[in-house]
């Protein structure tokens, strides 16, 4: 998968994902570094529960479909943090079952 840059490209990719997937994602062990009054990174690590063909109710528990954690990037600016930049490190990934 191509990297998605820009507002535009998360809308697009998270616009085409589809409209009966029921997804949760589970983080932890985040460590958040300051390394300046303008910048921070941070490490977080993820797991994934997801299934299609949801139509509501309660989805039986199953394996996580993903596990693996984010190295982000912030700025403050304005007074604010916003992330700059995000990189996936997936090193566990399946298949989306269908309910």
């Amino acid at each position: 998968m191509a990297p998605a840059r820009g507002r535009a490209a998360l809308r697009e990719y998270f616009g085409g994902r589809p409209a009966d997937r029921l997804s949760r994602r589970l983080m932890s062990n985040v460590l958040v570094t300051v390394v300046s009054p303008h910048a921070a990174t941070a490490v977080s690590y993820f797991s994934t529960h997801r299934v299609d063909g949801y139509t509501g109710g309660l989805v039986p528990a199953g394996p996580p479909v993903q596990l693996g954690h984010y190295a982000d990037r912030f700025r403050r600016t304005g007074g604010r943090w916003l992330l700059a930049s995000r990189v996936l490190h997936l090193p566990f990934g399946g298949p989306t079952p269908r309910v």
